[in-house]
């Protein structure tokens, strides 16, 4: 049978708590009036009442206060003493306390319980966790909805303290929860609980104060619900936002929607960041607009007459210009996600890459100044090969003036022999002055200046600088330059720097050759797309498995090399928007080919 109410109808039979009662009560009384015994025995009188209280009768759990009362008085008086000792008053007394306490707290509980049965019986129906307990915590009252939810009977929980049962653990402090309840009547809120099986669970739980007739408080009506569930996913939910809003934040990624025409949109907290808005601002494209950089005005514009148009994938990349003065690089990225006619969204990425920008540049320029000193040291290496290319055309214009002075000095100048010499001495003077002028584009520092490069000349120019190393090691040059000569768009001092590394790299590998010819094979071709540069020596070469790490930086074969001369012509290779391999072929030496996009109508 399940309880409802603590000491309510909860035994069929009342007749058993009375004849405990009765023979208990006799027992007490002779014990306490016919024996020597030292003790305070009328205190077990409170047994006595609560027995009779256990049948739910007022009536007789008062009348049976006041026989045991009365008993307890007789007792005294029957003990024999004319003159009592303090201590047997003090027992006495304690007594009769501890009686007429007991009395008036279970004619209380009787009086509430009974209020309280008629107005929860019918709260058993529901399929909501209901708890009463009083104001203690002491249960009362524990439905169906309880049981299943908590895993005790309400056999086993009524009479127990609610929140040690469960364990409860308050959001707040329970004196300011119980004090708000008190002054409110009704709290709300969420509290942890444990299951009887060991396991946490979250309540919304709802407290009601009950009061009797004077307005006392004399119970709370618990209202649970299970929301366990709800509040894992709204943690998972709330846990995955802030993982994205980190993960945004240390990307410098915001996500963004935007609706067309009407240009409203939505910001991520990482997109009011990047735009430069606080985040009570509500976001449109016109805001993007008014911080976009006036040079990019245009473009921006272009994409949004892009997006109106319903391009699927939308890629575009911008300066915007803050208040303070500030320059941002920004990109974005979005995908169409609807197409209505004359509506269209889009759902994307804006990824503030400034700090990438700023890398990449003073990488370049890292890279342009290292470029520079290793066009530097090629030059000093090809000294020998400058010096010999300007003097034999100091010596030509030597010679030249000198037989022009003689054909002067004649008793009959012969003006047209003159001439013929002062004219020689003008094209040795300007190949001189040529030659010095590719010197000092290869030792100037400079930006990068891209425009049409033949790379026929190219190789003749560089074939030029290095002859004196060729004929000092002995190494024949095989051309085959491809017809019509292949143009590409490109930095031509930046090429150049490449083709005499490679060049340079050739003649030192065949310097300790021996035993066959020393051969140098360059050529150029062209298919419709792109220009191959191919350089060839038939030197000591490189293991095969080596072929990449040749470009890496500070690898080197050599000695006395630091191995960044591959790594940069790398680095120009790509950034001309071409590639530069190696191949160890079996026949031994080396291939190098670099492939670079021909010049077309995009670069004119």
């Amino acid at each position: 049978m399940r309880p409802t109410v603590a000491g309510a109808a909860g035994v069929a039979d009342g007749r058993l708590p009375l004849l405990a009662a009765v023979f208990l009560a006799v027992a007490v009384f002779a014990i306490d009036a016919f024996t020597p015994l030292d003790i305070a025995i009328a205190v077990l009188y409170v047994i006595v009442v609560l027995l009779v209280a256990a049948t739910g009768s007022r009536h007789a759990t008062l009348l049976a206060g006041g026989i045991c009362a009365l008993l307890t008085v007789v007792g005294y008086a029957l003990s024999g003493d004319l003159h009592p000792s303090p201590g047997q008053a003090e027992r006495f007394a304690i007594s009769l306390l501890a009686l007429s306490t007991t009395t008036v707290l279970a004619l209380r509980h009787l009086a509430t319980t009974a209020r309280l049965r008629e107005q929860v019986e019918m709260l058993d129906l529901t399929h909501d966790a209901i708890v009463v307990h009083d104001m203690n915590g002491i249960v009362t009252f524990w439905n169906r909805g309880a049981e299943e939810l908590y895993g005790w009977s309400a056999a086993e929980a009524v009479g127990q303290s609610f929140h040690g049962l469960t364990q409860t653990r308050f959001p707040a402090p329970e004196a300011d929860i119980r004090a708000d309840l008190l002054a409110a009547g009704r709290w709300a809120g969420e509290l942890s609980r444990t299951r009887r099986d060991g396991s946490d669970i979250v309540i919304s739980s709802r407290l009601a104060l009950w009061r009797d007739r004077t307005g006392k408080p004399v119970a709370v009506l618990a209202t649970n619900n299970d929301i366990t569930e709800r509040q894992k996913a709204k943690a998972a939910l709330a846990q995955s936002e802030a993982f994205l809003a980190e993960a945004q934040r240390l990307s410098k990624t915001g996500s963004i929607a935007i609706r067309l025409p009407d240009g409203s949109m939505t910001w991520s907290e990482e997109a009011y960041r990047i735009l430069g808005y606080a985040q009570d601002v509500s976001p449109d494209a016109a805001r993007v607009l008014a911080h976009t950089h006036p040079e990019d005005l245009e473009s921006a514009l272009a994409v949004r007459e892009r997006m109106c148009a319903g391009q699927p994938h939308v890629c575009a990349s911008q300066r915007l210009l803050l208040p303070d003065g500030t320059v941002k690089h920004v990109k974005l990225v979005a995908r169409l996600t609807a197409a209505e006619p004359g509506r269209t969204e889009y759902v994307g990425a804006l990824m503030d890459v400034t700090e990438a920008v700023q890398t990449q540049r003073a990488l370049q320029r890292s890279q342009a100044e290292l470029a520079h000193v290793t066009r530097i040291t090629t030059l000093g290496e090809l000294a020998a090969s400058i010096a010999h290319e300007v003097t034999q055309p100091i010596a030509a214009i030597v010679t030249c003036g000198g037989s022009a002075l003689r054909w002067l000095d004649r008793p009959s100048p012969d003006l047209a022999e003159a001439r013929q010499s002062i004219g020689q001495m003008i094209r040795d003077a300007g190949r001189a002055g040529e030659i010095v002028r590719r010197i000092r584009a290869m030792a100037r520092k400079h930006d990068a200046s891209f425009g049409p490069v033949d790379l026929n000349g190219l190789v003749e120019e560089a074939v030029e600088l290095v002859r004196r190393e060729l004929q000092d090691q002995r190494i024949e040059t095989v051309l085959d330059l491809g017809i019509p000569a292949p143009i590409v768009h490109g930095d031509r001092v930046q090429l150049q720097q490449v083709l005499l590394n490679l060049l340079v790299n050739a003649v030192q590998a065949m310097s300790g050759v021996d035993g066959r010819r020393r051969r140098i094979w360059l050529a150029t071709a062209a298919d419709a797309h792109n220009a191959r540069l191919t350089v060839r020596d038939a030197g000591n070469g490189f293991r095969a498995e080596d072929a990449e790490d040749l470009f890496n930086a500070f690898y080197t074969t050599k000695p006395d090399g630091v191995g960044m001369g591959l790594s940069i012509c790398r680095s120009i290779a790509e950034g001309h928007g071409g590639a530069i391999r190696a191949e160890a072929p079996p026949e031994g030496g080396a291939i190098f080919q670099l492939t670079l996009p021909l010049q077309d109508n995009d670069h004119p």
